[in-house]
């Protein structure tokens, strides 16, 4: 009895031992750290004019669209710029109809001056003949070929007058001028800043700060609103050097937060590391050249992208602690991206809203001020 207790403690002993050597080399595979946290973009919104703000969007904590109206300005400045800018694009689109019409009067000078050339050459002639049998004097036909001669030269300087007439009024319609698409571009400018009076989210998120109120004169540049968006944030891990020796990207992360606890869990995977530790890129980086250095073990960020939709049933504020485990038994991936980004970031299509109506406001402008046929 008792060697058969001996038996089972030998055997529960080398169990123990076996699962604990087990555990040893399973957690070997495994980096942790609790140095970790959300990040993702926070997406400053500001003014490109100087202006009173007359009408507010939008609170702290709300949730907006892309393109969605969050400010509105007086824009009485940039209304009184458009108007001159349509001001002087109905003027010149008027004298650039007068160049036209006048190229039509410097034709028909040319078209009088030729039947006038057309009659001092014959009666030229006619003189030279009469002349050579005596029925006319000689002072006679010298005259008529002088006349002849002043036409020609009054005919020339109608062609050279036309000539000129044609190069200040072009030979393309009068919309497509040069002075007048000068002229639109203008107005289109100044209708552009009328429409820049309405401040609008460039992307779909919340609104994390808002540093204005309505009533408040704003300038140039000023920060207006910050957005995040937090269904799209990743998560910033610093991880000791001596822990980033097996760290590749592609590796598996599971990751839980102080603000849902274990319970809820977030899967990922290692999208890059850093390329400085955090002390080479503050704002004073330590000097180790020094006398008195010591030696301080260093921590590198990690980027964290997330894989599964729980952040969005369980959204994660920017700067949230967390705890992060990676599994770095795939030794296949690369260590730092080789890769250019695939999918960049492009807003310009929430911003197409600027140039709305500038071309049918020019066209509008240009229709107005063509002479009726």
């Amino acid at each position: 009895m008792r060697r058969s207790w001996s038996l089972l403690i030998v055997i529960l002993l080398l169990a123990g031992i076996s699962y604990g050597v087990m555990s040893f080399i399973d957690n070997r595979k495994f980096v942790t750290t609790d140095n970790a946290y959300t990040t993702g973009d926070i997406i400053t919104v500001s003014s490109q004019l100087d202006d009173i703000i007359m009408w507010l969007g939008g609170e702290e904590g709300d949730y907006v669209e892309a393109g969605q109206a969050l400010i509105r300005l007086d824009g009485g400045a940039p209304k009184n710029n458009l108007s001159r800018a349509k001001s002087d694009l109905a003027r010149i689109v008027q004298e650039v109809a007068k160049l036209k019409q006048k190229v039509e009067r410097r034709k028909a000078e040319v078209v009088q001056w030729q039947a006038s050339h057309k009659l001092a050459r014959n009666e030229s002639e006619r003189r030279q003949k009469l002349a050579k049998r005596g029925m006319v004097s000689k002072e006679e036909a010298d005259i008529a070929v002088l006349h002849l001669e002043e036409v020609t030269a009054s005919l020339a300087t109608a062609r050279q007058r036309l000539s000129e007439a044609r190069i200040e009024a072009g030979d393309m319609p009068i919309a497509e001028h040069p002075k007048v698409r000068h002229a639109v571009a203008w107005a289109a400018g100044g209708q552009a800043y009328v429409n820049k009076t309405t401040i609008i989210a460039p992307v779909s998120g919340h609104i994390a700060k808002r540093f204005v109120s309505a009533g408040d004169i704003i300038k140039t540049g000023k920060p207006l609103f910050q957005l995040v968006q937090l269904d799209k944030v990743w998560v910033e891990a610093n991880f000791k050097e001596t822990k980033l020796r097996d760290l590749r990207i592609g590796q598996p992360v599971e990751i839980t937060s102080d603000l849902y606890g274990e319970d809820v869990a977030y899967h990922g995977a290692v999208a890059g590391t850093g390329t400085g530790t955090g002390a080479a890129f503050s704002l004073l980086p330590a000097q180790n050249a020094t006398g008195n250095w010591l030696k301080i073990v260093q921590r590198v960020p990690v980027r964290i992208e997330l894989s599964d939709d729980t952040v969005k049933e369980y959204p994660l504020p920017i700067g949230s602690s967390l705890h992060v485990t990676i599994d770095t038994s795939d030794q296949e991936g690369l260590r730092l991206s080789k890769a250019p980004v695939s999918k960049p970031v492009d807003v310009s299509s929430v911003y197409s809203y600027w140039r709305e109506g500038t071309r049918e406001m020019a066209q509008q402008v240009i229709d107005e001020n063509l002479p009726k046929q």
